[in-house]
């Protein structure tokens, strides 16, 4: 997994798997939301997403953080929408 950030935006290329990806993304978008409060995440290829990190991205909403997730595979937009995230997390199909 390569994770990369821009302004505001964090795009995510690889599939995300793991706790150390878990902890990579959470410091990205940490450095983030404390310059700003809301932040873009582009998940470009991943089939689906740790359970901590759907958990950390439900906390950040909870504090205030406008988070905008694109997600360029249909069958992780149906599994965001199975767990009904999609208003939540505000889930775009890029």
């Amino acid at each position: 997994m390569e994770i990369s950030s821009s302004s505001n935006i964090v795009t995510i290329k690889g599939n995300i798997k793991s706790l150390t990806h878990y902890e990579e993304l959470k410091r990205e978008i940490d450095n983030i939301i404390t310059n700003s409060s809301n932040v873009k995440i582009k998940i470009l290829e991943s089939i689906s997403i740790t359970s901590s990190i759907i958990g950390y991205l439900c906390k950040l909403v909870d504090e205030g953080v406008d988070v905008e997730l694109h997600v360029h595979n249909e069958g992780l937009k149906n599994l965001l929408d199975d767990l009904n995230l999609i208003s939540l997390l505000n889930v775009r199909k890029a």
